[in-house]
């Protein structure tokens, strides 16, 4: 039975509706073991993109706001459980909080294996205040828990609150063997929301700038489009990559278009042109108060 949309994506109601023939209900094929695993995987391949991401931004200082990439990799970590608890048919709070097990021990067990001098003073710290790197590992472990457990959370009222429909009909669909290899551009997408997270911290710190200073008002906003293009390309992107995968009529139903579109939306428009309009705008955000000889402690 086919069921025509009015939307670009399937719906979880169009789901049900279908499963009503009798067939498989695609919106309920992960095991809750394999979604186990999966959102073990998950959370730390997202918590490593979002940290990579974040250090994108300061490339001459790697070493640097160690306390921001920690809560980067957190969020990360919190959205690939997420993620795993909603595709999940059964158990979806053992899925989150199994997985959150599983991201944590991981993380701590290699820090462990690379490192052994807990009483080391890391370059890290709060307030001015000097972390030792054991000190260090109990914030990490418990920010990834804290991040974990709210995304299994999230994940399980999106798995069954109506609000959610629309999210579940793009990623429900999914065939299940399409998550072995569709983290490596979750990776990509992921590692763009701190440049996206930067460029609005840029915009609102610029702007209250120049508020006190009348010589900056007609630079603010001529010209700051590109951002906003390339927040769309992001956004666009996604979704078309998304519905490529997860909606096998779309695009004319050939495995050939769905692939190219797949590859236009990921690669060109979210990999390339992306992150390459939102730098024009977070560069010239950042020569703001560098033209009156001024180097914020907003900027990185």
């Amino acid at each position: 039975m086919h069921v025509k949309m009015e939307d670009d994506f399937l719906t979880y109601d169009a789901l049900v509706a279908e499963d009503s023939t009798g067939k498989k209900d695609p919106a309920e094929h992960l095991n809750f073991v394999v979604a186990f695993l999966m959102g073990g995987w998950y959370s730390i391949v997202l918590g490593a993109a979002m940290s990579m991401g974040f250090k994108y931004l300061h490339p001459d200082t790697p070493d640097a706001h160690a306390i921001l990439h920690t809560v980067a990799w957190a969020l990360g970590s919190g959205l690939g459980i997420a993620l795993a608890t909603t595709l999940a048919k059964t158990h979806h709070i053992f899925v989150g909080i199994g997985s959150t097990t599983v991201s944590v021990g991981v993380w701590l067990a290699l820090l462990y294996a690379v490192r052994r001098d807990f009483d080391d003073v890391v370059s890290a710290s709060i307030f001015g205040f000097t972390l030792s790197l054991g000190t260090y590992l109990i914030i990490l472990a418990a920010l990834v828990c804290v991040a974990g457990l709210f995304g299994a959370y999230l994940g399980a009222q999106a798995r069954t609150n109506e609000e959610y429909q629309d999210l579940r009909g793009m990623l429900l669909p999914i065939a299940s063997f399409h998550w072995l290899w569709l983290w490596l551009p979750c990776m990509a997408w992921l590692a763009m929301v701190p440049v996206v997270a930067y460029y609005f911290w840029l915009q609102i710190a610029a702007t209250l700038y120049a508020t006190v200073h009348p010589s900056l008002w007609f630079q603010i906003g001529f010209d700051f489009f590109w951002g906003f293009l390339g927040l769309m390309a992001l956004v666009f992107g996604i979704l078309i990559s998304l519905r490529a995968v997860s909606d096998r009529h779309s695009y004319g139903g050939a495995v050939w278009k769905r692939t190219l579109v797949f590859l236009a939306g990921t690669l060109i428009l979210a990999g390339v042109i992306s992150p390459l309009f939102l730098n024009i705008d977070i560069a010239q955000l950042k020569g703001i108060p560098a033209s009156l000889g001024a180097h914020p402690w907003w900027l990185l």
